[in-house]
């Protein structure tokens, strides 16, 4: 007898142990018009995600490492002219980037950080970033889902040490930041600095990092 309340001990522990299973509803005796019925409780999970894009990008899901670049050459007869000049490179040519910014969880900031002045290496040779000028526009051809338009950009720090620039706010609706367009950068062109090649390292301060910040 023992042995027999030990096994149905071990089998309602078993029991116990199972995942909850979907309600069930047992008539008798059916007839005409009896009902049985049964409910399931459903929910669906979303994590909170953030995307930024400036240039080259295998993908809206993708973090890819690749680094644009964008070049200006003035020609000579023109150095410090104010004739403005166009870049080459960029992952649309011509000196122009793709930008695209999406999230779901409300608001979003984006700005831009600068370590200072471009340089050739020589301290006393610099050019600031107030000569880079940015257009905005939207995208020659737009993604769907994405409203494609022009998107602020967030100003550069022109400071001597550099630093965070001044944010731009993407305003989301329905706490949802889905928008795209592009960025075309020039160069004013308006000193005469020394002679060299200004910037196109880390080290000589010609790299801009972009951040867009939830809210």
């Amino acid at each position: 007898m023992k042995r027999i309340v030990a096994l149905s001990a071990l089998g309602l522990a078993s029991l116990l142990a199972l995942p909850a299973k979907a309600e069930s509803t047992f008539t008798t005796p059916a007839t005409t018009a009896s009902t049985a019925a049964a409910r399931l409780d459903f929910s669906i999970v979303i994590p909170q995600v953030l995307f930024l894009r400036v240039g080259t990008s295998a993908g809206n899901t993708s973090t890819t490492a690749t680094v644009d670049a964008t070049t200006f050459t003035v020609p000579a007869a023109n150095v410090g002219d104010a004739s403005v000049i166009a870049g080459v490179g960029g992952d649309l040519t011509a000196g122009a980037v793709t930008v695209r910014v999406y999230g779901n969880g409300g608001n979003i900031t984006l700005n831009s950080a600068t370590t200072g002045a471009l340089t050739t290496g020589t301290a006393s040779e610099t050019i600031a970033w107030s000569q880079i000028s940015v257009a905005g526009a939207a995208l020659a051809s737009g993604t769907s889902g994405f409203t494609n338009a022009a998107i602020t950009h967030p100003a550069f720090n022109t400071g001597a040490s550099g630093g965070n620039g001044t944010a731009t706010t993407l305003t989301a609706t329905n706490r949802l930041v889905r928008v795209e367009g592009k960025w075309t950068y020039s160069y004013l062109n308006a000193n005469m600095p020394a002679a060299g090649t200004y910037g196109g390292t880390v080290a000589n301060k010609g790299r801009v990092t972009y951040t867009a910040t939830q809210l």
